[in-house]
């Protein structure tokens, strides 16, 4: 359910003063993430398009304070998930690079996540071919921000996509996805199948 949208004037977010930009970088510390997720598309020149996104969640009804930095960088919108938590979602290149880059000096715990995102973007302005570097550092970014859920376009779906491109046989990521996940489910297959052949020779719960 979103709450609160705002996403029209100005498009970038505001300049905000020091003092709130440090107190928005501390939030962002404590209850904030930033990520760079990708996600296949046929018609992008190289298979997959980007998006960048700052996020900061609260408890759902104590998530004032997300109000406050929408209200403040007008920007963004707030939405409740269905686990309890409330979150304030701001998405786009130069939304994320104004308030990645007025935050970065206050950020002190997850400053090499927001410096690999600004790397991520400087790359992407210079050239969409350099879209195995930002799968690259998207995946460095999840290893940071201690990500559980497994990421469906790493930079090895990206490379595999990209040796494979100009050949007949495939010009869409998604079936290169489809025999990763393939290989996994081998592999799990054959543990399982091992199990009881280990348990019959002594091993495994005694």
């Amino acid at each position: 359910m979103v709450l609160y949208k705002y996403r029209t004037i100005p498009r970038e977010g505001l300049f905000v003063n020091k003092f709130v930009a440090a107190y928005i970088a501390g939030f962002f510390d404590g209850d904030g993430s930033v990520r760079l997720q990708l996600q296949p598309r046929k018609n992008a020149k190289q298979g997959f398009r980007v998006r960048a996104i700052i996020s900061f969640a609260q408890k759902t009804g104590h998530h004032q304070e997300l109000g406050w930095i929408r209200k403040r960088l007008e920007i963004g919108y707030i939405y409740t998930r269905n686990d309890g938590i409330t979150e304030l979602k701001i998405e786009g290149f130069k939304q994320v690079e104004n308030i990645l880059s007025q935050m970065l000096p206050y950020i002190r715990f997850k400053k090499k996540q927001a410096k690999l995102v600004l790397k991520a973007l400087a790359f992407l302005k210079d050239s969409s071919e350099n879209i195995l570097e930002v799968a690259k550092i998207s995946d460095r970014i999840s290893q940071l921000n201690y990500v559980t859920v497994k990421k469906r376009y790493t930079s090895k779906i990206v490379k595999e996509y990209l040796s494979q491109r100009h050949t007949p046989v495939t010009t869409d990521p998604i079936p290169i996805l489809v025999k990763e996940r393939s290989k996994i489910s081998v592999k799990e297959n054959l543990l399982n199948n091992a199990s009881p052949r280990r348990k019959s020779r002594g091993e495994g719960i005694v």
